[in-house]
């Protein structure tokens, strides 16, 4: 009788309809709880804080960003020693790797190509969707033509802009010779790798010293939306909406789109792309036109369709600020280091002076950024020593078993650098700046994944090479023409987390000329 009646109520479209929509969310509520049902068994099985009901590990976040740094700071000395360990954001497990082995099979692992839900949730709402959050089939597709704009040979043709970039920063650099007042390096640094980036990537003077409305935007609302991930009751929308936060981001988001876009509607208007025939080709691949990022990948996706203005907004605004962000937080903490270690500051001009001649930073050619071997050294270990992406992240696909653990599909999962590049196990006297360690030989006896300041496996970091051209310019320049000094004490500085790692009061130093030897 039962059965008869259900099949008098499917002859009705709509009755079935709804029985079908019922019958979907029943099985994807069943799926969803019994995956995580079986993400809380395996942390379960992992060493990790105390955690509490519904707010899990909240505790540790509390407070400002600066004490929530602290406390993660701590949790990762505490856990130096345990491959794998376990926190709760709320009620929701994940898992952060420690052990260099791990995060080599994580970061080159199929199944954990994915960027969490959380990350996308957070950065979407600001930069929108680009390779840094988009899924695997999309990641793939846009960063194979993308990683092309970052070729040796296309990188070599944007030096000079690099040149005459941090030329502009040396004449600001030197309204503040010879004070007894520290100033925050970052501050000049941010503006001139800003307008490399910018005159790079989208042929735009920008001349941010003058006018800087597109960094303070970027700035604020990434700085906003990276507090937003430690405060789980401004995750959901619902409430988020009503907050001054979420006005703020707005704001912003509004003013980084609206400029990136109004440039590519202008060069849409006036650029006419040539790549119809051979030596076409081979002109754009060596980039002869000279031609900006954004230009150069009008002339590669001019017959792709699936690859709208809207994507090509999102994609350079994610590359100006991947460029000039870390570069100029990186170069920032390099320059703090020489000015508190002045023994390897000398020895970095030394070697300048021998590389460059007598001229120093004003004849530096591109040839010669490869001879800096030292420079090289200084710049690896102090982004050892303050890594300036404080983590990586990823997401499993499917379960990942790893010798006797296993990380269940649908986790999160946390890489923090600051603990692996300072772990004890991996680095001998780890908090001291030692640039010998980056040595050939040193680096031979060493696990390639105990240091990826530029991420690992296939999902790396696509700006490395551009990263590594302005960040030894900069300096080539900057160390030829100035000695500088600070009064911090580098043992007691405080730091929080953002987007980079940042520095509560700056990166504070002083500057003198430098006496030629």
């Amino acid at each position: 009788m039962f059965l008869a009646l259900l099949m008098n109520c499917l002859e009705s479209p709509i009755i079935a309809v709804v029985l079908l929509l019922i019958t979907v969310i029943v099985f994807r509520v069943r799926s969803f709880l019994w995956n995580y049902i079986r993400m809380c068994y395996y942390a379960s099985k992992l060493p990790g804080p105390p955690a509490y009901p519904i707010i899990g590990n909240g505790a540790l976040f509390l407070g400002t960003i600066e004490e929530t740094t602290k406390n993660l700071l701590s949790l990762g000395e505490q856990y130096r020693n345990s491959s794998l360990v376990r926190a709760w954001i709320g009620p929701l497990p994940i898992f952060a790797a420690l052990d260099p082995k791990i995060v080599q099979e994580v970061l080159t692992n199929p199944n954990a190509l994915e960027k969490p839900y959380l990350m996308k949730f957070i950065w979407n709402n600001v930069m929108e969707k680009s390779i840094l959050t988009s899924e695997v089939p999309e990641w793939k597709h846009n960063r194979s033509f993308i990683i092309k704009a970052f070729s040796p040979v296309i990188i070599k043709s944007y030096f000079k802009i690099f040149v005459e970039k941090t030329n502009i920063l040396t004449k600001k650099l030197d309204l503040e010779l010879n004070k007894n007042k520290s100033f925050d390096i970052f501050e000049y640094l941010s503006r001139t790798t800003l307008d490399s980036v910018c005159e790079s990537t989208m042929g735009v003077n920008m001349n941010s010293y003058n006018e800087s409305y597109y960094l303070d935007a970027i700035e604020s609302a990434l700085s906003l939306a990276f507090v937003r991930i430690f405060n789980v009751f401004k995750h959901p929308n619902i409430f988020y909406k009503f907050t001054r936060d979420y006005k703020t981001i707005s704001k912003n988001r509004s003013i980084i789109q609206k400029f990136v876009g109004k440039i590519i509607d202008d060069k849409r208007k006036n650029y006419v792309t040539s790549v119809d025939n051979l030596d076409d080709v081979r002109a754009i691949n060596k980039n002869l036109y000279k031609k900006s990022f954004l230009e150069y990948l009008m002339d590669f996706t001019k017959n792709n369709t699936n690859f709208t203005d809207e994507q090509l907004r999102n994609e350079t605004n994610t590359i100006i600020f991947g460029a000039f962000e870390t570069s100029a937080n990186a170069l920032s903490y390099v320059l703090l280091n020489l000015a508190a270690h002045k023994d390897i500051q000398t020895k970095v001009y030394n070697e300048i002076l021998e590389v460059l001649g007598e001229n120093n930073g004003d004849s530096i050619n591109f040839d010669d950024l490869p001879k800096l071997k030292y420079m090289e050294m200084v710049i690896k270990e102090s982004m050892r020593r303050y890594s300036t992406a404080p983590f990586i992240a990823r997401q499993a696909y499917q379960d990942i078993k790893i010798g006797n653990y296993t990380i269940p599909k649908g986790i999160s999962i946390a890489i923090p650098l600051f603990t692996i590049h300072l772990n004890a196990n991996h680095w001998k006297n780890p908090l001291k700046f030692d640039p010998e360690r980056f040595t050939p030989e040193n680096i031979k006896n060493r696990h390639p994944y105990a240091y990826i300041p530029f991420s690992g496996g296939p999902r790396n970091c696509i700006g490395i090479r551009y990263a590594w051209i302005v960040m030894k310019t900069t300096l080539a320049t900057l160390l030829s023409r100035y000695e500088f000094h600070t009064d911090l004490n580098l043992d007691e500085l405080r730091f929080q987390f953002n987007v980079s790692l940042t520095l509560v009061n700056g990166h504070q130093v002083r500057i003198t000329s430098r006496q030629k030897l």
